[in-house]
């Protein structure tokens, strides 16, 4: 074979290898290509679960607003999750947070309580406070509208007896700014019926738990429901952490709205104590302002 045939047969030897060398490259290219697109074009399976809004402290009462749902990992979703279809957001709407949930957080059964369950006041509660009842009647509780979280003023309404013959009719406000943690059994708005409420529990201090029950002693109490902006002048009632107070800044008389009932001297109206010396007992008659005691302030507690 001649130099020049052999350096044809190397040629075409060089040739064929490059031709294989780039085409097996070619396909290699193409198959990953295929596999990047196919990955692209179907991710992984998600399910859509409950997570936390917001961060939730201990004591808040959950509401629509403060949960949202979010799209999570299928393979990442645990049984005690809230996930979409198989659980609603009134599974945990008026249940309270007894762990605190930072926002983006999901939701789980063991971070909140419902009323009626082991611990619920006890989450609800802000520290150093009490949890106590009132009696109420149709009228008292705001014909159905009070619901659990709403801000509240308490009312007193009684009978103020000077004498045997001398009784007069009263409401004044003994609290303002109270939270409501639950009425009647509910701790949230049950369907859209609206339900008259017998009972509520507020949350007071310890001093004012004391008041609230004399104050059942006393006459018939009222709840007077505030609003959810602020007035300027007290704790904006939406604020959770606004307190309670106990002071007495307004009262009203029978007279003022009625004319048939007679009106009260406050400047001059009197009391009758019983004095005793010895063995002789007698009765003295006192004057009193009942317009200073009724305008003063409370503790404040």
């Amino acid at each position: 074979m001649n130099p020049r045939s052999l350096i044809l047969l190397a040629v075409a030897l060089v040739g064929v290898v490059g031709v294989v060398f780039f085409t097996r490259s070619f396909l290699a290219g193409v198959q990953q290509n295929a596999t990047q697109v196919q990955t692209v074009s179907a991710p992984a399976p998600t399910a859509s679960i409950l997570v936390a809004a917001r961060d939730l402290p201990v004591g808040t009462i959950l509401t629509n607003e403060l949960v949202e749902w979010q799209p999570w990992p299928e393979n990442g979703v645990n049984d005690a999750y809230f996930e979409s279809g198989k659980k609603k957001l009134k599974d945990v709407e008026g249940k309270v947070v007894r762990a605190p949930i930072t926002r983006g957080e999901p939701m789980t059964a063991s971070a909140i309580v419902a009323q009626g369950e082991r611990g619920f006041l006890a989450a609800v509660l802000t520290p150093g406070m009490r949890a106590v009842t009132v009696k109420l009647s149709p009228v008292a509780s705001v014909g159905g509208f009070i619901f659990p979280g709403d801000r509240v003023d308490v009312i007193l309404t009684h009978t103020i007896e000077l004498s045997r013959t001398e009784k007069y009719t009263a409401a004044e406000t003994v609290f303002q700014n109270v939270r409501v943690l639950a009425v009647d059994q509910r701790s949230a708005v049950q369907g859209e019926k609206i339900q008259v409420a017998k009972t509520a529990t507020i949350e007071v201090t310890p001093k004012m738990a004391e008041k609230v029950a004399m104050l059942g002693k006393l006459g018939t109490l009222s709840l007077s429901l505030r609003s959810l902006t602020n007035d300027g002048t007290y704790a904006v009632a939406s604020d959770p952490d606004s307190p309670p107070i106990s002071l007495t800044t307004t009262h009203t008389l029978g007279h003022e709205v009625s004319r048939f009932l007679p009106a009260m001297n406050e400047d001059t109206a009197t009391s009758t104590v019983r004095v005793s010396r010895g063995n002789n007992i007698s009765t003295v008659e006192t004057g009193r302002s009942l317009r200073g005691s009724s305008d003063a302030g409370g503790d404040g507690q």
